[in-house]
Parts: C-alpha cells; sequence; structure tokens
C-alpha cells in the first residue's frame, strides 16, 4: 500500500514537473542556437531575451508554488488546531457529565480520568445515575460530535485514528441515549458508558498535544467547579 502510494505521489509530481521541464530545455536550447548563429545583433538580443524569459518562468511559479504550500500548510494547521480544541472541549463536556453521573468525586485530572478508564461496567452499573436533562444533553453532545467529526473529515483536518475514534465515541453515544430510550438496562448502559470512557482515553493518546491542552481545559473546569462551591 504504501508502495502504491509512494508512486501515486512520485507520478504526480513527474506530471507537474513536465510544463517546468519543457520552458526550461526550451530556452536552454533557444540560447544555445542563437549565441553563435545569428548575425543580426537585435535579433540576437531579442530571442536571447525569449530565451531568459522561458528559464525565468519555471523559477516563479516554483516560488508561487512554494510560497502558496507554505501558506497552504500554516491555514490547514491553524484549522486543524481549532478543530481539536473544539472537539477537546465537547470531549470534556461529556466526561464531566458522566463522571456527575457515575458520583465521580474528586478533582477532575487526566490521572483521575484515567483511573475512570479502569472501572468495570459492573461497578458503573451500581452508580449509575441518567436524569432525563442529562440524556436530552448527551444526545446534543451526540448531534455536535456528528457536526464536528463531519467538518474535520470533509477538510481533512485529522488521521484515519482520530477519526474512528471519535466515530466510534459518536456510536457508543447514540447506543447509550437509545437504550435509555428503550429497554433502559444498566448494565447495557454501563458498558456504553465504559466504551464512551475508553474512547476518550483513545482520542487523548492519540495527540500528545491534544491531551496537554485537554488537561488544561481539565484544570479551568475544576477551577470554576470550586469557584462555585
Amino acid at each position: 500500500m504504501y508502495a502504491v502510494t509512494m508512486g501515486i505521489r512520485l507520478r504526480d509530481i513527474f506530471l507537474k514537473s513536465i510544463p517546468y521541464l519543457l520552458s526550461i530545455a526550451g530556452g536552454v536550447a533557444l540560447f544555445t542556437l542563437t549565441k553563435d548563429n545569428i548575425a543580426d545583433k537585435e535579433l540576437a538580443d531579442l530571442m536571447t531575451n525569449i530565451a531568459a524569459s522561458l528559464l525565468s518562468i519555471p523559477l516563479v511559479f516554483l516560488l508561487y508554488d512554494y510560497s502558496n504550500s507554505r501558506i497552504s500548510n500554516k491555514l490547514s494547521t491553524t484549522l486543524a488546531a481549532n478543530m481539536t480544541d473544539k472537539i477537546n472541549v465537547l470531549v470534556l463536556n461529556i466526561i464531566m457529565l458522566l463522571r456527575r453521573s457515575i458520583g465521580v468525586r474528586g478533582r477532575a485530572t487526566l490521572e483521575s480520568l484515567n483511573r475512570m478508564d479502569g472501572l468495570t461496567a459492573g461497578m458503573i452499573a451500581r452508580k449509575i445515575n441518567l436524569s432525563k436533562t442529562t440524556i436530552a444533553t448527551l444526545r446534543s453532545y451526540h448531534t455536535e460530535l456528528e457536526n464536528l467529526l463531519y467538518s474535520a473529515a470533509q477538510a481533512d483536518l485529522l488521521s484515519v485514528n482520530q477519526v474512528q475514534t471519535l466515530a466510534g465515541l459518536g456510536r457508543e453515544l447514540l447506543h447509550l441515549v437509545n437504550e435509555t430510550r428503550f429497554r433502559n438496562s444498566r448494565t447495557v448502559i454501563a458498558r456504553h458508558v465504559e466504551n464512551i470512557v475508553t474512547h476518550v482515553t483513545d482520542w487523548l493518546d492519540a495527540d500528545a498535544g491534544g491531551a496537554i491542552d485537554f488537561e488544561h481545559l481539565l484544570a479551568a473546569a475544576q477551577a470554576r467547579k470550586t469557584k462555585n462551591k
């Protein structure tokens, strides 16, 4: 698969470089032919200028492509960072809501989140308490996540692993909400909650920088919680 991808990239680079190579070859050929074979000085100067233009055109376009590529990469990096921030805020809201629903106490930190990931479905089933307001909020979070995931996929802002992790998170959220509407089995609900927490930790593990930002969000959320007491 890697060899096929590299082959396609090399082919694209070669096809894109053909006009530049032809322009350079034409400039060199024209300069070589006119250098010693044209007696008319004015005509020789004209041909030399044309040859110089043919040689300079690829350089101009290469500089343009380089500048455009740098601007495009910088914009993509900014958009990706902005998207990651939005997803982190949403993931934080989901986790904080589930913490309250399970009755997890203590400071909200990455360490406490890892401990939360260690809770079994049985432990969660004994503690879980989802009110109608909580379920409605989780439903709105699922819709928001779907919209963010669609936008990120359209703009190619996330890696394949990140998209898969968020898709799994969205699927578990939807199953959780649907379970509360139909069978309302505490065991099944607990299993979905357990999977949601696992997907959240997977999301953080996939991006070290994002995990640091998420930790800052946790600290800010904890500070607001302490202030409101």
